[in-house]
């Protein structure tokens, strides 16, 4: 199976080579590398050129989602891989990625997440390493952004839930840009096949987080919207 790698960034400039070399240089080679340079201002853009990949520059709304959708909606290969810009892959990622993916009809994958931040990161990963294993519904509590698969044939259906999960996300007063597309994904994706996430490989996300306070809030508050979000779901899809 061929695969794409999608690569979102908002003023990445700190990360964006580890990142794209972390992705370049796996035990399996992506056949396709898509990066999304959105709203920067930052030199995001002149350090990627370098790198045989494909560049889209995007200006416009703020919000990962916007990024995601035009990344996903350029890709060609048969199973589409996403990361963000300030996150690096273990060498493994995509080999592990694809063959979780091809296992027990999973439609939906995604990995353990190790946060470079503060100790209260540190002490989160310990704990979220192990249970984050898991598939099925519990697997929606666990899927992010920053590592996750899924197959090209599913790609319009993916699309769609991302274009609206944009209203529901204002509709519950999220702040700007915030809208939540992974999670949302995750809860539709549960009601048309299984999920799964491993820790047999994983991304390491470092935060812009300096303290452990707001690392705790910043915890408190994805809780909180989680639990909203769920409520939210259950409600237009109890019919």
């Amino acid at each position: 199976m061929q695969t794409s790698v999608v690569i979102i960034s908002h003023n990445e400039e700190k990360y964006i080579a580890k990142c794209i070399e972390s992705v370049l240089n796996q035990t399996q080679k992506p056949d396709e590398v898509i990066l999304v340079v959105h709203n920067s201002t930052d030199k995001t853009f002149e350090i990627a050129q370098p790198y045989p990949i494909k560049i889209i520059r995007l200006n416009g709304e703020s919000g990962p989602v916007y990024a995601r959708i035009e990344g996903i909606r350029n890709t060609t290969k048969d199973i589409i891989l996403c990361i963000d810009g300030d996150s690096v892959a273990e060498n493994n990622w995509i080999e592990i990625m694809t063959k979780t993916l091809e296992k027990n009809n999973n439609i939906l994958v995604g990995s353990y997440i190790e946060i470079n931040g503060t100790i209260f990161d540190t002490l989160s990963n310990t704990f979220n390493k192990y249970f984050c294993v898991s598939n099925g519904p519990r697997a929606t509590r666990w899927l992010w952004g920053a590592s996750f698969a899924f197959w090209n044939k599913d790609k319009s259906f993916v699309l769609d839930v991302f274009e609206k999960s944009i209203n529901p996300a204002k509709e519950l007063k999220f702040p700007m840009g915030r809208i939540a597309e992974d999670y949302w994904l995750a809860l539709f994706m549960n009601k048309k096949g299984n999920l799964e996430i491993t820790n047999n490989t994983y991304v390491t996300a470092y935060s812009k987080e300096t303290s452990i306070i707001k690392s705790m809030l910043r915890n408190r508050v994805n809780h909180k919207n989680g639990n909203a979000m769920r409520k939210f779901f259950n409600r237009i899809t109890k019919h």
